[in-house]
């Protein structure tokens, strides 16, 4: 496999990992108005689960085989250890986040806040797609 192609994988792998997001806000809802705060709720951190910290998404984002750690013992054990621990990316190290209480939604808010989610998602796909493409 070519450097170019390895790195073009790397680059891939590491957009995709769910370890590299921005911190979590209140959900808010996006109108022609404005900004909408939505009901919420505190839920354990789905990144973290709860723990406040995580790899670091530069150590193994692309995977670490076992070959990997049988080549280097020290590393395995500082891996094992939390050596590369980080601050959770989404909680900060708090481990709940704020998620939205959809029980508490008017049915306006979640039709607008669900297409909202999915506008979202769909923009994801895209920033994706153009990774894989070269971009």
């Amino acid at each position: 496999m070519s450097m170019n192609v390895r790195a073009h994988i790397e680059r891939l792998n590491f957009h995709s990992d769910h370890r590299n997001c921005a911190p979590a806000t209140a959900p808010v809802l996006y109108t022609e108005k404005g900004e909408v705060k939505l009901p919420t709720k505190w839920v354990v951190c789905t990144v973290c689960r709860g723990e406040g910290t995580h790899v670091n998404p530069s150590i193994d984002c692309g995977g670490i085989s076992s070959e990997e750690f049988d080549e280097d013992p020290d590393f395995a054990e500082s891996y094992a250890s939390g050596a590369y621990d980080v601050q959770c990316n989404c909680c900060g190290g708090r481990t709940t986040v704020q998620e939205v209480d959809w029980d508490r939604l008017t049915p306006e808010q979640r039709t607008a806040y669900e297409r909202q989610l999915k506008d979202e998602q769909a923009d994801r796909a895209c920033h994706i797609a153009e990774l894989r493409a070269g971009a």
